[in-house]
C-alpha cells in the first residue's frame, strides 16, 4: 500500500513533488519540437506553474537546496512563454466572433487576425528554437540539486499543508471581497483572486485524493478559476487591441501618404486606400470584449453574492481539518 504523503516529511515530498513537476515540463518541452502538438505548450506552462508554486508555498524546506537564482530561472522560463499563450487566447477568441463581422467591420478584422497570426508565428519559432534546451539546462541543474538532500527532519506533510492553505484562503477571501467592492479595483482583484486561487488548487491536488469531497472542491476552484481566467484574458485582449488600433491608424497613414506622394488625388489605388480602413473592424471588435467583460463580471459577482466563495472557503475550512486530522491519527498508528 502506498504511503500517505499526508504523514511523509514534509520537506521530502516537497522534492519528490519537485522532481515530478520538473520531468512534466520536460516532457512537454520535448513536444514543443512539434509543430502539430497544440497543447505541448499548455501543458508546459501548467507543469512550471505548480512547481513554481510548490517553491513559493514551501519555501521554508526549498532555500536549503535550491538557490533564488534557480528559482528566478524558473520564473523566467514561464514569463517567456506567455506571450505565446496569451496570442493562442485571443486568436480563438477572434475565431468565434468571425461568423459576426460585417463587410464594412472586415478590414480591421483581417489586419487584426493577421497580427496575432503573425506574432504567434514568431513566438513559436523562438519557443521550437530555444526552450527545450534552455528548460533542459534548469532540469539537470535542479536535479543535482535535488540529488544531494537527505535531511527529512520536518514536519508531516499534512499538516504543513493544512497552515498553507489557511494562509491562502485568506488571502483568496480578500480578493473576492475586493471584486465585490469598488468597480475601480475589480478587474484588478479578479487577477489578484485568480492567482490566489491557483494557489490554493495546487496546494490541495497533492492531498485532494486522501480528502472527502477533495476532488469536489478541486473542479469548485477550476470552475471560478475559469470564469476568473477569461476576464483576465479579456483585458489583456483589450490592453492589445488599444495598441493595435494605434498602430493601425498609423499604418493607414503611411499608406495614404506613400500613395498621395506617387498618385494623383483620384486614382483608383488612393481612393480605394481611403475607404481601405480598419478602425470600424477594430471598434467593433472592442465593443464585443466590453459586452463580453460586463457580461462575466456580471455572473461571478452573482456567483459571490449568492454565497458561492462563502461556501468554498465552508470546503476549505473541512479539507483544513481532515488533514490535521488524517496527519495526528496515522502519525500514532
Amino acid at each position: 500500500m502506498k504511503e500517505s504523503l499526508t504523514i511523509q516529511p514534509a520537506a521530502r515530498v516537497v522534492r519528490d513533488l519537485a522532481r515530478h513537476y520538473l520531468d512534466q515540463a520536460a516532457q512537454a518541452a520535448l513536444r514543443l519540437t512539434d509543430p502539430r502538438d497544440t497543447e505541448a505548450l499548455h501543458d508546459f506552462r501548467v507543469a512550471l506553474r505548480r512547481l513554481r508554486s510548490l517553491l513559493a508555498a514551501h519555501n521554508s524546506f526549498v532555500k536549503s537546496w535550491l538557490p533564488k537564482k534557480l528559482r528566478r530561472r524558473v520564473k523566467e522560463l514561464a514569463a517567456g512563454t506567455g506571450l505565446a499563450r496569451d496570442t493562442e487566447v485571443q486568436i480563438a477568441w477572434m475565431e468565434q466572433q468571425r461568423g459576426q463581422v460585417k463587410s464594412h467591420q472586415r478590414p480591421g478584422y483581417q489586419w487584426m487576425m493577421r497580427r496575432l497570426e503573425q506574432r504567434l508565428q514568431e513566438e513559436y519559432q523562438d519557443l521550437h528554437e530555444t526552450l527545450p534546451d534552455a528548460f533542459r539546462r534548469l532540469q539537470k541543474r535542479m536535479h543535482d540539486r535535488l540529488d544531494l538532500i537527505c535531511d527529512d527532519d520536518s514536519p508531516p506533510f499534512g499538516a504543513v499543508t493544512a497552515a498553507r492553505l489557511l494562509e491562502s484562503a485568506d488571502d483568496f477571501h480578500h480578493q473576492l471581497q475586493r471584486v465585490m467592492g469598488d468597480d475601480g479595483e475589480a478587474d484588478e482583484a479578479v487577477h489578484q483572486a485568480r492567482i490566489e486561487g491557483k494557489r490554493l488548487r495546487y496546494l490541495l491536488e497533492p492531498v485532494a485524493a486522501e480528502l472527502e469531497g477533495g476532488k469536489e472542491l478541486i473542479r469548485e476552484l477550476k470552475d471560478m478559476q475559469n470564469l476568473m481566467g477569461e476576464i483576465h484574458d479579456i483585458q489583456v485582449f483589450a490592453q492589445e487591441l488599444g495598441q493595435a488600433s494605434e498602430e493601425a491608424g498609423a499604418e493607414r497613414l503611411r499608406r495614404l501618404i506613400d500613395l498621395s506622394l506617387t498618385l494623383n488625388p483620384d486614382h483608383p489605388d488612393v481612393e480605394a486606400a481611403r475607404r481601405q480602413d480598419e478602425r470600424a473592424g477594430l471598434m467593433s471588435l472592442a465593443r464585443d470584449l466590453h459586452d463580453r467583460h460586463e457580461h462575466l463580471m456580471s455572473r461571478l459577482r452573482a456567483k459571490l453574492s449568492e454565497g458561492e466563495g462563502d461556501r468554498f472557503l465552508e470546503h476549505i475550512a473541512i479539507s483544513v481539518a481532515q488533514l490535521r486530522k488524517i496527519s495526528i491519527d496515522l502519525s500514532t498508528d
